[in-house]
């Protein structure tokens, strides 16, 4: 008797191996809760998968998602026993202001007791002001200004966040930055930076226009808006007069520079603003805000003077937003997050260092 109990015992710890032998696989967490985020963040939330079965267990596909609004790459579709990979799922959280969210990721594998696993991601999203946005914002309305004229001419007058080069230098500084980036540059009467353009074009960079009439241009049809002068300079119309211009889609109108004029200021020490930087960004500490503000040129009629403030976390530029905001700037912005949320999107897309002395 003893001896057949004996066998039955065998018999169902094996039967037990057979049930559990294969790919296994094993999620921690199996819940993300991210707690609460201002609306713009992009939240990563980060699941360790591990094949705890002794087969390799396989992804039959990528992860699929709840919304469009999460994506769930995984680095690799395939297993070995006792292999961990993590996934790591993004959520968007622009546009869900004041909603809680739950956002769900559906993982696919050969694991016969689990074929497909729910991983649940949730939190609250806070409703962002009006001065506070995310980072695609700037992203997908960045423009670079450049200033084709000598340094003397450049500090004599420029337009508000221009940055000074070369002519012969700017597909090199360009080629720094995707190819698409809009760019518009400028010289005095808008011939040189035309030919610039049309060469710019040919070379690939598409996103390069010219200032019809150059400067010259832009006083005739804005007088000194956005105009940045040398102390005690006397506000003067440039020399030369604006040249027509002559292929209509390398030029743009000064009167659309002007109608969603934006500038950059950022708000980090001097020594991480070097080390990358948008370009055309304004350094500066927060206690020189205000003055920085009170000698911000006059702004066109009827346009917009975008202020966008951006730190390492948000947090300073979104306190010196308020303040614009609060003091005459209505559309001033921050981005929410800073730095941090630029580059967990676009890692160092369109920051560049400064040059080094």
């Amino acid at each position: 008797m003893w001896k057949t109990n004996w066998s039955v015992c065998l018999g169902i710890v094996g039967l037990g191996l057979v049930v559990w032998a294969g790919p296994q696989l094993q999620v921690d967490p199996q819940v993300y809760d991210f707690g609460s985020v201002y609306e713009g963040y992009l939240v990563e939330a980060s699941f360790t998968l591990t094949n705890v079965g002794d087969e390799p267990l396989t992804f039959s596909r990528q992860p699929g998602t709840s919304c469009g609004c999460t994506s769930a790459p995984l680095p690799k579709l395939e297993l070995a026993p006792g292999e961990s990979m993590q996934l790591v799922a993004y959520f968007d959280s622009t546009g869900f202001g004041g909603r809680d969210i739950h956002k769900y990721v559906y993982v696919y594998t050969s694991d016969p007791r689990k074929p497909a696993v729910t991983l649940l991601i949730q939190g609250h999203v806070v409703r962002s002001a009006l001065h506070e946005e995310g980072a695609p914002r700037l992203y997908r309305s960045f423009r670079v200004l450049i200033d084709l004229r000598t340094p003397q001419e450049y500090e004599q007058v420029h337009l508000l966040g221009a940055i000074n080069l070369a002519p012969e230098e700017v597909e090199g500084w360009l080629s720094q930055l995707p190819p698409w980036t809009q760019v518009v540059v400028y010289d005095a009467t808008g011939t040189q930076a035309g030919q610039l353009a049309s060469e710019l074009h040919r070379r690939g960079f598409r996103g390069v226009q010219a200032i019809a009439g150059g400067l010259a241009g832009w006083w005739r049809a804005l007088g000194d808006h956005y105009l940045v002068w040398q102390p005690g300079a006397e506000h003067v119309p440039p020399p030369g007069a604006p040249a027509e211009p002559t292929d209509d889609y390398l030029f743009i109108d000064p009167q659309d520079v002007a109608e969603t004029y934006l500038v950059v200021l950022d708000l980090r020490p001097p020594e991480e603003f070097a080390q990358g930087h948008l370009p055309g960004s304004v350094n500066l500490e927060p206690s020189q805000l205000a003055q920085w503000a009170a000698s911000l040129p006059p702004i066109s009629p009827g346009g917009r003077l975008y202020i966008w403030c951006i730190d390492g976390d948000g947090t300073v530029a979104c306190q010196a937003a308020q303040w614009l905001w609060a003091n005459g700037y209505p559309f001033a912005r921050c981005v929410v997050g800073g730095l941090g949320q630029w580059q967990a999107r676009y890692q160092n897309t369109l920051l560049i260092p400064s040059p080094a002395d």
